[in-house]
């Protein structure tokens, strides 16, 4: 998408009409879905309708952010500059999800890698040994039964527990519905700690960029506020700043009304607030969205450094518990010969 949109403004900046910049870049296009939305739009601007118009065919590939952007553009006569700003916002969105993901490989692996020998040692490995115990007229040491139990459990009946967990989720989510099930999920992760201040921080930071854009394209306040307020992904935090707002067509400043949402970092109201004094509010939205941006990627990377340590260390305190609990019993019917 963001290559598409570079390719237009070009041409379209170049003085070829929007119809036959969509018509080239779909028939170059080696993507199937890019390729047969760009023929439409080609298409259906040759039959007269708007760009703005045409974007609307395809709810789940344009936004309503971007068809905002569009219409700004064709009504302004600006329509290479939108999408320049367009493909700028898309690839600083795909940066940083680029970069979450990279960090986020290798200790997924890890995780993945350390509980399945983990289950293969508590499966396979742990029975076969400690069933040269069952011959011992004594109790064995408690961790060595905690360790026989656990093993016990995820050999046997540890599958269907799994699988009955999945089926209440399952009609959990049926019964209250997918969206209400989310609201709740998204209700969860704000209140938990650590997780809320990256949620936080992503959603504010999109939200912010989204509202630099449009109104750096000239659409109203009021319209600009409720396009980007539909950006936040978090349900809890959407609504929670989309009633905080509601007070700006009574005639409350944009920080006044997101004061009232605790959620948000004071700094970021208080560049807004700068903003709106100055009369310079969409180039302090955009400080504010590089600043959140900056925040998220340094805690994400933070988090991503001390998590494959953590990791290490307890997946390792997990190994010599079970190496530990196995020798226990030996080291007890040692004792109990030297002193026979």
């Amino acid at each position: 998408m963001r290559g598409a949109a570079v390719c237009v403004a070009t041409l379209i900046a170049g003085g070829v009409p929007l119809d036959k910049s969509l018509k080239i870049i779909g028939g170059q296009s080696k993507n199937t879905t890019l390729k047969n939305h760009t023929l439409t739009l080609s298409s259906r601007i040759e039959e007269g309708f708007s760009f703005t118009e045409a974007l609307k065919e395809f709810p789940s590939s344009f936004d309503q952010l971007f068809v905002s952007l569009i219409s700004a553009g064709e009504i302004s006569g600006e329509l290479s500059g939108i999408l320049e700003k367009i493909a700028l916002h898309l690839e600083q969105r795909s940066k940083i999800q680029q970069e979450i993901l990279g960090a986020l490989i290798y200790p997924l692996v890890l995780i993945i890698l350390a509980l399945v020998i983990v289950g293969l040692l508590l499966i396979f490995v742990v029975p076969s040994v400690i069933e040269q115990f069952d011959t011992l007229n004594q109790e064995l040491p408690l961790l060595t039964q905690w360790l026989i139990g656990l093993s016990g459990f995820i050999a046997g009946p540890a599958v269907w527990v799994f699988l009955f967990l999945l089926i209440v989720s399952f009609f959990s989510a049926q019964f209250f519905g997918i969206k209400e099930s989310k609201k709740i999920l998204d209700r969860i992760l704000l209140r938990t700690p650590l997780l809320n201040n990256f949620l936080v921080n992503a959603n504010l930071s999109r939200f912010s960029s989204s509202l630099s854009i449009l109104r750096n394209s000239n659409v109203p306040v009021l319209q600009a506020l409720s396009i980007s307020v539909s950006t936040i992904t978090n349900n809890e935090l959407r609504n929670n700043i989309k009633e905080a707002l509601t007070t700006v067509s009574e005639g409350d400043s944009i920080a006044k009304s997101l004061r009232k949402v605790h959620h948000i970092p004071p700094l970021v109201v208080q560049m807004i607030d700068s903003g709106e004094k100055s009369g310079e509010l969409d180039e302090m939205l955009k400080k504010s969205s590089e600043y959140l941006d900056q925040e998220f990627q340094q805690s994400t990377k933070l988090a991503m450094n001390l998590l494959e340590p953590i990791v290490v260390v307890i997946m390792g305190s997990i190994v010599a518990s079970i190496v530990v609990a196995v020798l226990l019993p030996l080291i007890q019917m040692n004792n109990i010969s030297l002193i026979g």
